[in-house]
């Protein structure tokens, strides 16, 4: 498994590649369109290794959420 340095890094290399991205490209009378959804696939997949290292390191703790609906019992 790589580093957190080593995933951050790629994770920097990859949004400045996505914002490099177009999604349509046209050339004289021909188009092009690209699907962005791998890049973005790939992104979070970097996201989520970057979190399990950071529990792994002990410098993250999981994220706890609760729900508040007003047919709690209130």
């Amino acid at each position: 498994m790589a580093t957190l340095s080593d995933l951050e890094a790629q994770r920097a290399t990859l949004i400045r590649r996505l914002t490099g991205l177009r999604k349509r490209v046209t050339t004289g009378d021909r188009t092009v369109e690209y699907d962005l959804g791998q890049a973005e696939k790939a992104l979070g997949v970097i996201d989520r290794e970057i979190s399990a290292a950071k529990l792994a390191n002990g410098t993250s703790r999981p994220v706890r959420s609760f729900v508040v609906t007003p047919r709690s019992g209130y």
